[in-house]
């Protein structure tokens, strides 16, 4: 952690408390400014890091807006309380740590120092954000393919996919490709609100619309009328499944749903294509490392098993804030599984290691390295590699990387 620059330590305490109140007197000691705020008031603006006492799987809301944030989250929690939690989704999705109570002090202090580097480079990558969407295995090369072609049609846009498979890009990407990418896009959250004026913009930019299963029946009426009158408006809607429950349930118009989903785009989830896994998180590694000041690290053996075995319920959101972790955490000269907050996979030590297996693991190993440089140009990156672009595509076909 020597590379973070320590000029100031802003620290969230997120209330209530008081469970963890002795805690704060030596965190001020050991130079913490202590900043109280609640699940409703909390920003991120010159904080380092935020603390929060959780007695219960924290809401849906909350988690959503402590992403939008950019803080690192440290998380304590009782030590019988433990099991009620799924901390291993928070740890992959959105808290940089989760410590059982009692803990003690520095290992307290040294995780929220820790979790300074992983807010600044969380900070810094949102600030230096470019949209693409990486991969070259068939699901990821189709999805580019319908983007090119919907990009170029107007009207309404229905965007599926699990949590963290990509929806927000996407529709950042299609808006960046579209004639109306000269105006910023627009979101609305249909669980808060539902404002005309937001609606109506969509004749000019993107509106993303969000929570759209919530939308009261008065809403969702006048959104039809629009609709009906606006046939080409740029209306984006994201969905994780909500939607089509809400119609069957009789909680949604199926009028309404057929507007919104005339024209759809699904985000594949990151089991749909495993072979751009070590791709994805080699991206991560190389395009965020620099920022705390460390060297490349390549990824052991270790933790490639571990993330192969590994379900990412989180998707490609939870592969990046687990690669991100790791920057930070990684102590050696590879990122280990522990780095990334997974466990190891047990291997049978019985089993035997064929040169054969060398070989294999050491192109898969050149095919990803190659990939990454060359995501776009599959002749530049067989010439790298000294082969023919049909032998190229062979290797790609034969470790599933397509």
């Amino acid at each position: 952690m020597q590379a973070v620059s320590v000029v100031s330590r802003r620290l969230l305490v997120l209330e209530p408390f008081a469970a963890c109140e002795t805690l704060l007197q030596p965190l001020q000691a050991a130079g913490w400014t202590l900043q109280r705020c609640t699940a409703e008031t909390f920003t991120g603006d010159g904080a380092d890091a935020l603390v929060l006492h959780l007695d219960q799987q924290p809401g849906h809301a909350l988690l959503q807006h402590l992403q939008r944030t950019g803080l690192a989250c440290v998380a304590l929690l009782d030590a019988q309380r433990l099991r009620a939690i799924d901390s291993e989704a928070l740890v992959g999705d959105w808290c940089f740590a989760v410590l059982s109570l009692p803990v003690e002090i520095p290992r307290l202090i040294e995780v929220l120092q820790q979790a300074q580097a992983g807010t600044r480079l969380r900070k810094f990558k949102s600030g230096r954000q470019s949209f693409q969407f990486l991969g070259n295995s068939g699901a990821a090369r189709n999805l580019r393919k319908q983007m090119d072609h919907l990009s170029r049609v107007d009207g309404p846009l229905f965007v599926s996919g699990e949590r963290g498979s990509g929806k927000h890009l996407l529709a950042h990407l299609l808006h960046q490709r579209s004639s109306r990418r000269a105006r910023p896009m627009r979101l609305m959250n249909c669980a808060e609100c539902f404002d005309d004026a937001i609606v109506a913009a969509s004749s000019t930019t993107t509106v993303l619309l969000e929570h759209t299963a919530e939308l009261a029946d008065a809403a969702q009426q006048r959104l039809l009328d629009y609709l009906r009158a606006h046939p080409r408006a740029s209306l984006v809607t994201l969905d994780r499944g909500e939607l089509m429950l809400a119609v069957q349930q009789a909680r949604f118009s199926r009028d309404l749903f057929h507007l919104l989903t005339a024209q759809q785009l699904h985000t594949p989830n990151l089991r749909e294509h495993p072979g751009d896994l070590l791709l994805l998180a080699e991206h991560f590694a190389k395009k965020h490392g620099a920022t705390v000041g460390r060297p490349y690290r390549r990824f052991s053996e270790e933790a490639i098993n571990a993330m192969t075995a590994h379900a990412w319920p989180g998707n490609v959101h939870e592969l990046r804030n687990r690669v991100v972790r790791a920057l930070v955490l990684a102590q050696g000269r590879q990122i280990l599984a522990a780095d990334l907050g997974l466990q190891p996979v047990q291997i049978d030590i019985d089993a035997p290691v064929t040169l054969e297996d060398y070989i294999l693991r050491a192109e898969r190993q050149a095919l990803n390295d190659v990939l990454g440089r060359y995501t776009h140009n599959m002749s530049q990156a067989a010439r790298t590699l000294g082969v023919s672009r049909p032998t190229f595509y062979r290797l790609l076909h034969k470790h599933r990387l397509r």
